[in-house]
Parts: structure tokens; C-alpha cells; sequence
């Protein structure tokens, strides 16, 4: 923890120890699992009672309510205050009930202040269940399938930007496939900011190798292509390990569609 992260810790916790119905305070995160790095958000877990927890969230948004001072605050979900310092250091604060915490399969919590009898119960590693990961990869090709599908609408209408934003759907489900090849499963995944931690060298250097296409059609076609060259193959490999049903009727569909509608992207 760097001496930025942990001053804006303890501001943090010195705002919410004074607060009756907070029942226990979590430091969770890359932080509370000690695999942080100088980038990292404060993430803290509240334990606080279902009927507290409007108003907590409610008090704890309000600009003179006891967070430190941020640039920027947002709640989410109804439960989630999402705080930025004005020097750009970032906090997360999550609100849950004794119920939904003891649920909850952390990697690494450490108690900040409160009862340390709301501490989800130790968990041994548990692996993927083959039957979701399964799914998960079916889910993959058909969208991929699907969004590929479209492109002759794109050139059609001449969107190029539309058509930009397609392949960039194409190249985010590349990299979901390349985590479950990688048997990373949604439990197993860091933020949204962390990614080359789950990924292998070469799969990294095969991603940093796309080159991200103007909106020129020439330019376009050659990413659909690129992207449907790297990821069905990829894909056939996967689901075959992963007993994953292959979609060979959508499949055969969307390649004809696109044989007889764009002939340039066969």
C-alpha cells in the first residue's frame, strides 16, 4: 500500500468508524487480498442492517456528510458509493447486510473496525463448474456470430462509425474467450482495469498486435475478417475442451448471410 493509498484508508475509516449503523467495516479488493499495486481503488465492504441501509447510503452521498472531500461521487445500484478525490485517488463503498456479506466468496478480506464475527466463513478454492463455463462459451460464439452477422447492415447503410463500435464488441469477446480458454472464470477476474495478469504472453501480444481500424470501409472488413480468423478457431478449440455445444446451424446461417450479402467479408 503506498503512502497516498493508505492516508486516503485511513480518512476513509476514521469518516465511517463514528457511524451506529455500520456493524463492520471491510477492507476487500486487490488491497484487503494483498495483490494491490499503486493504481489500485480502496474498496471497503459495510455490514449495516437492511433498513439502515437507504438512509446510510442517502447520508453518506450528501456533500457535507462525512466522506472526504471528492471530485466526483456517484451511487450505483443502491447500493454502491463510488467516490473520486480530487487528486484522482479512487474509493469504493459498498453497503450489504450480515446476510448477503456471509454469503459472499472473498479471496481476502481484513477487518477495518467492527464485528469481526460478520467475516464471510473461510472457503476453499473451488473450480469452475463445467456446466456454466460451458454455457458461458456457447453465449460467446453466438454473440460473436451475431455481431458479425450484422455487418453487411453497417455497409449497407454506410455506418462506419456503427460498424467501428462492432468491432470493437468483436475484439472485447476475443479477450472473453482468451480468459476462459485460460479457465478464468467471472469469480476469478480482477476490475475492469485489470486484465493482463489473466492473460498469457501471447495472447497478449496477438491483442496488442490488432491494429484498430478508421472508419474506411477497406479498414473495417479487414478487422471483421481479422477478428473472425482469430476467434472461431479459437473458439472451436475451446468449446471442444470445455464440452460446450458448437451453434453449427447459426454458424452455417450467418456464413451464408454474409456469402451472399457481402461477399468481401467471406
Amino acid at each position: 500500500m503506498t503512502p497516498d493509498q493508505q492516508s486516503l484508508l485511513e480518512a476513509l475509516e476514521a469518516a465511517l468508524r463514528p457511524e451506529a449503523r455500520i456493524g463492520s467495516a471491510w477492507l476487500t479488493g486487490s488491497l484487503g487480498a494483498g495483490q494491490s499495486d499503486a493504481w489500485s481503488d480502496i474498496d471497503i465492504t459495510l455490514v449495516s442492517a437492511a433498513d439502515d441501509l437507504p438512509g446510510l447510503l442517502s447520508d453518506l452521498m450528501r456533500a457535507d456528510g462525512p466522506l472526504p472531500a471528492t471530485i466526483l461521487r456517484l451511487s450505483q445500484f443502491g447500493r454502491l458509493v463510488n467516490g473520486t478525490t480530487p487528486d484522482l485517488m479512487r474509493f469504493d463503498l459498498m453497503l450489504t447486510t450480515p446476510e448477503e456479506f456471509a454469503r459472499q466468496d472473498l479471496a481476502g478480506v481484513r477487518l477495518l473496525f467492527g464485528d469481526a464475527g460478520q467475516a464471510p466463513p473461510e472457503r476453499q478454492s473451488r473450480p469452475q463448474d463445467p456446466t456454466a463455463a460451458a454455457k458461458r462459451i456457447e453465449s460467446l460464439v453466438t454473440e460473436f456470430l451475431r455481431i458479425l452477422s450484422l455487418a453487411p447492415v453497417a455497409v449497407g447503410r454506410r455506418e462506419w462509425v456503427v460498424m467501428q463500435d462492432g468491432v470493437g464488441h468483436l475484439r472485447r469477446l476475443l479477450i472473453e474467450l482468451m480468459l476462459e480458454e485460460n479457465g478464468i472464470g467471472p469469480a476469478e477476474r480482477g476490475g475492469a482495469k485489470k486484465l493482463y495478469p489473466f492473460l498469457t504472453t501471447e495472447q497478449i501480444a496477438e491483442l496488442e498486435a490488432l491494429v484498430p481500424p478508421r472508419a474506411i470501409e477497406a479498414e473495417l472488413l479487414a478487422a471483421n475478417r481479422d477478428l473472425r480468423d482469430r476467434f472461431l478457431p479459437r473458439a472451436r478449440r475451446v468449446a471442444a475442451d470445455r464440452g460446450a455445444t458448437w451453434p453449427a446451424d447459426w454458424e452455417a446461417a450467418v456464413t451464408s448471410g454474409l456469402a451472399r450479402d457481402l461477399p468481401a467479408l467471406g
